[in-house]
């Protein structure tokens, strides 16, 4: 699923130093640099300065850190880059002085993408990568994102519409995933948004659907209706264990390929299915009505809400997003009692 808002306007920035003897790639290992840029910070300082301790000072170093620095960033380059004056300080050999400019090119092109990386965090605007768990996608993100066309108009939001959304952020894929509370990663974290109550939805003309609230020991004589996802998911986990909790057998499942196949079989009288959305309209797509009523068994807890790498910081335009989901869905949906 792909949701647009307002217009997506970025540049691809690419910071390349460019030797002056050739414009190659660097793909193999061997051409990896050994030398950091704090060697070629102490580098400039020193041309700078014309003195080892006054750079030292200036880098607010020990003189033999700047020293031994300098001495392995000669090695690693295998030029000697300064010849040491005795009580006259340093000056540039004719490599150093080839290789300065270079070194401050990379020093500038460091800072400018520290600098362009920190607006990136920073920034409310651009795209966001969103994974959404299919059957949260159609109620509480259509209405999330909604929200923030009318309030970020130059936020554009890509939602990626899945059963495994945590896969994508694994893969570097989406920024955040809106999930359930029983998917979740060791390499993730998950940030509550909303515990909703629970629901069932059945047909007009199913004997339960004007009694307001049931049981599961009620609705453990009809087929369950449920959708045909990967057990990693947890969902029929989750709905297994609410009956055992209840201590009410399972009822037979009759699986389907989505929410809407569930909803129209439900309308058709052939079971019932279990939702924490409330439809806003009770008519299927075949032109059937659906009630939707109230479980009052105490069931296992389950929120919707987010979850992140846990070695990310989020972006603004996540948090802001986070913002507006949570908001919508206060709107949205009735808390589970406790």
């Amino acid at each position: 699923m792909f949701t647009r808002i307002g217009l997506l306007s970025f540049s691809s920035r690419k910071a390349v130093v460019q030797a002056p003897l050739g414009k190659e790639r660097i793909t193999r290992m061997g051409d990896r640099p050994e030398f950091s840029l704090t060697q070629l910070l102490y580098f400039v300082t020193i041309a700078e300065t014309g003195n080892i301790s006054e750079a030292a000072e200036r880098l607010h170093a020990s003189q033999s850190a700047v020293s031994a620095a300098i001495q392995r960033l000669e090695r690693q380059l295998a030029n000697q880059l300064l010849v040491r004056h005795h009580a006259k300080g340093v000056s540039l050999t004719s490599a150093g002085k080839l290789l300065i400019d270079d070194a401050r090119a990379i020093l500038r092109q460091a800072y400018a993408l520290n600098r362009y990386s920190s607006r990136l965090q920073d920034e409310s605007e651009g795209r966001l990568d969103i994974a959404s768990y299919y059957s949260i996608t159609s109620f509480l993100m259509l209405r999330t994102i909604s929200r923030i066309a009318d309030c970020q108009p130059r936020l554009t939001v890509k939602v990626h519409d899945v059963h495994s959304p945590i896969d994508l952020l694994l893969d570097g894929t989406c920024e955040l995933a809106v999930t359930y509370s029983i998917t979740s990663s060791e390499e993730t974290r998950f940030t509550e948004v909303v515990t909703p109550a629970l629901y069932a939805l059945v047909a007009q003309s199913h004997p339960l659907a004007d009694s307001g609230t049931v049981s599961l020991a009620d609705l453990a004589k009809y087929p369950i209706l449920m959708a045909d996802v990967p057990s990693s998911t947890g969902i029929q986990a989750y709905v297994e264990s609410a009956f055992i909790k209840a201590d009410v057998p399972m009822p037979r499942v009759i699986y389907t390929t989505g929410t809407e196949a569930m909803r129209a079989l439900a309308g058709a009288g052939l079971g019932f299915m279990l939702t924490h959305h409330r439809p806003q309209s009770m008519d299927t797509p075949d032109g059937s009505r659906i009630a939707l009523v109230a479980i009052t068994d105490d069931i296992p807890h389950l929120s919707i809400g987010v979850q992140m790498l846990r070695s990310t910081v989020p972006t603004q335009r996540a948090r802001n997003f986070v913002t507006a989901l949570r908001m919508t869905a206060q709107q949205l949906y009735t808390p589970a009692t406790a």
